[in-house]
């Protein structure tokens, strides 16, 4: 995958923060995608960071499930869900309002989310499936949780945190190097070698 390094940049406008630190996922809602962990870490995480806070950008079949965990949580004021953004414009101020991105997914082919947050120098937090830690391996961007056991996904949020401009900057470099423009110079290159 690829990435447009001009349109997702580190130095877009912070419209949409609420929270410190403020985690951001951007997926369809789907059981596999556990979202639902990600709503459970935020007492922990509240109890580290009194103002964490979580925005929820997707729709799809968990949607109405999770926002019910929300509630159920009392966690109204600590979780946002957007639904879908198709307005790529909002989306990118999303991105860029974060602190972290996170994604708790079970199964991921080549997700494009962490490239966009990391294209607008956004460090990451990932479940250790094989993209993710391929991902994590390759940018130094941040780091992966091997479980999803809450008191670990916390602990790795908190050291990513800390250590944000760091982790941002590598997923920014790494980002650059994966642009549209250069994956199109490293497929243009291998159908000339081919042909």
């Amino acid at each position: 995958n690829g990435v447009n390094t001009y349109f997702y940049n580190p130095n877009l406008s912070i419209t949409y923060k609420k929270g410190s630190p403020q985690l951001l996922f951007v997926s369809g809602l789907r059981k596999y995608k556990n979202a639902k962990t990600l709503i459970s870490i935020m007492p922990n995480l509240v109890q580290m960071f009194p103002d964490a806070h979580l925005q929820i950008i997707g729709n799809g079949e968990e949607y109405e499930t999770l926002k019910t965990l929300v509630r159920d949580k009392k966690l109204e004021t600590k979780v946002e869900f957007t639904g879908k953004i198709t307005d790529e414009e909002e989306l990118r101020l999303r991105y860029a309002s974060c602190d972290v991105y996170i994604s708790a997914s079970s199964l991921e082919a080549c997700p494009v989310s962490p490239f966009e947050a990391m294209s607008c120098g956004k460090p990451l937090v990932l479940y250790g499936i094989g993209p993710h830690e391929e991902i994590i391996e390759a940018s130094n961007a941040g780091l992966v949780f091997n479980s999803l056991n809450e008191d670990e996904i916390c602990k790795k949020i908190q050291e990513v945190y800390k250590n944000k401009i760091y982790f941002g900057k590598n997923g920014r470099n790494f980002a650059i190097k994966h642009s549209w423009l250069n994956v199109s110079k490293k497929i243009l290159n291998l159908y000339e070698e081919i042909l």
